[in-house]
């Protein structure tokens, strides 16, 4: 009979050591950056007059990050330069290809454009500053592919 028992309470012993070591690992813990936030949509983010400025930076954007897969047809992208809004562009779609087309307005001594994007989904705006030098003649689509700025890094 103390065979039986010490049995039962051996089995007993293995089925909650078993049972704890499941394959329930845990889930990672979703980044702060895409977490919702609570930043309103931008109201000073307006296009520009191109007439203020001698020289135009035509550039297609597309998100380079994670954040491809948090974009709505209300983001919003945005170039600054000494944080003065040069650009301003909603999200054109092309076939599954969606991207930013930004005219860039600028001026002779300009030198460092910002990056803006405004996240509908998450309420949030993610920054780079000085994401590249203005250049009026820089290729549209970049020397090797369309520009996918990284946000999140």
């Amino acid at each position: 009979m103390n065979r039986n028992l010490i049995f039962i309470l051996l089995l007993t012993a293995l089925t909650f050591v078993v049972g704890s070591c499941g394959d329930d690992e845990p889930t990672p813990a979703t980044p702060a950056y895409l977490q919702e936030g609570t930043d309103a949509r931008p109201t000073t983010w307006i296009k520009p007059d191109y007439s203020l400025y001698e020289l135009t930076m035509s550039v297609q954007v597309q998100l380079g990050d994670t954040l491809a897969a948090y974009q709505s047809s209300a983001d919003l992208m945005c170039a600054t330069i000494n944080d003065d809004v040069r650009a301003v562009t909603s999200p054109m779609v092309n076939g599954p290809i969606t991207y930013y087309p930004l005219i860039i307005g600028g001026n002779g001594g300009d030198k460092k454009v910002s990056l803006h994007y405004y996240c509908d989904r998450l309420h949030r705006i993610y920054t780079i500053h000085d994401w590249t030098l203005f250049n009026a003649a820089a290729a549209p689509m970049g020397n090797s592919g369309i520009y996918r700025p990284q946000f999140t890094q």
